[in-house]
């Protein structure tokens, strides 16, 4: 085994899940700094504006490749963390949601079920900050059902996460005593 590859097996993937506007971009970023490392932004947030929201069942699995595709090539570059904004879950649970996606695909449904293997650690930003439009989003209530149907698919798929909440920073510290407990 090359040496590189004996690093990359020690960088543990951490995910942020949750509604939009909860904070998980700006996490993710924020503790990619403090660590040192990389992260993988919202791959289906790129999609989706390039598409201009108009995504059909094929986009939500090629959301999913694109984004396992990006984590590996960030993950060459992470150092002990690599910091992860959504995951397979949340695409596929969106996808029926917006509802683009009548029966997933099997491929996308095999990327959902790795998750909880996939990750070291699941976190889900809650909905305490105040939800900012931005033109794409939809709207504070639409926020808090999704934030509410992540915890019920988390929990129904038995993935343990933590909820952080408050401040970028405080959020942080959460991330920090979970990650050093582990």
């Amino acid at each position: 085994m090359a040496e590189q590859d004996v690093e990359m097996d020690v960088v543990e993937k951490i995910v942020f899940v949750g509604a939009e506007s909860t904070g998980k971009s700006t996490l993710v970023e924020y503790l990619a700094r403090q660590f040192d490392t990389a992260y993988v932004p919202e791959i289906g947030r790129l999609v989706w504006e390039e598409k201009q929201g108009k995504l059909n069942v094929d986009d939500y699995v090629d959301i999913a490749v694109k984004h396992r595709q990006a984590e590996v090539e960030a993950q060459a570059r992470a150092r002990r963390y690599l910091f992860v904004d959504t995951s397979a879950l949340t695409t596929l649970l969106l996808g029926y949601e917006f509802g683009h996606i009548d029966q997933a695909p099997a491929e996308l449904l095999n990327y959902a079920d790795d998750c909880k293997q996939r990750y070291a650690h699941h976190f889900v930003c809650a909905d305490d900050i105040p939800f900012v439009q931005d033109g794409v989003r939809q709207n504070e209530d639409w926020r808090g059902r999704i934030h509410k149907l992540v915890l019920e698919d988390l929990q129904a798929r038995g993935i343990a996460y933590t909820i952080v909440r408050g401040t970028v920073e405080e959020r942080a510290e959460q991330v920090r005593r979970v990650l050093k407990a582990a």
